[in-house]
């Protein structure tokens, strides 16, 4: 069972995995982008939960669950901005990977591509996690470099836009 520092360890391998693709590609693929931020996430909260649980969950329903502020029984809940946060990378990437709305009560029959601005709103969701996991455990996060024209000039702590 992966433990606390091993999530952090691979949180901090799919930030440089972002810089990589994000910086090398000449015309960035924005799907690809959104997905790995969501799956930085991913092991963020995975380190708090095995931080307070000593527990590994193996079904995202499970993880949401266990970080709902909603849920007064669980040991691992999180500020509601941080559990919306990665509620959010979650349907970004569910967005980026099938072609469906970001929205999960938008039914719609066409394809929903990902677009910059979405990587934006990805980067700001991130943001919020990062912040959580470096406030909670004293963890220091590099700033990534990224290129988004729309992420220009909105103040990131872990990003540094180009």
């Amino acid at each position: 069972m992966a433990n606390f520092a091993d999530h952090i360890s691979q949180a901090q391998k799919n930030l440089l995995f972002l810089q990589e693709i994000n910086g090398k590609l000449s015309s960035p693929f924005w799907d690809w982008n959104v997905t790995v931020c969501y799956y930085v996430a991913v092991h963020l909260v995975n380190s708090h939960i095995a931080s307070t649980l000593d527990q590994h969950y193996r079904k995202h329903e499970e993880v949401a669950n266990a970080l709902s502020p909603f849920n007064s029984l669980s040991l691992s809940k999180v500020p509601e901005e941080v559990y919306l946060a990665y509620c959010k990378l979650q349907n970004y990437s569910r967005r980026s990977r099938y072609l469906i709305s970001d929205d999960m009560k938008n039914r719609s029959e066409g394809a929903n591509l990902t677009y910059d601005k979405h990587f934006k709103r990805s980067l700001v969701h991130l943001e919020k996690v990062l912040g959580y996991i470096d406030t909670q455990y004293h963890q220091n996060f590099d700033p990534t470099i990224v290129n988004c024209i729309e992420a220009k000039n909105i103040g990131l702590k872990y990003f540094k836009v180009m």
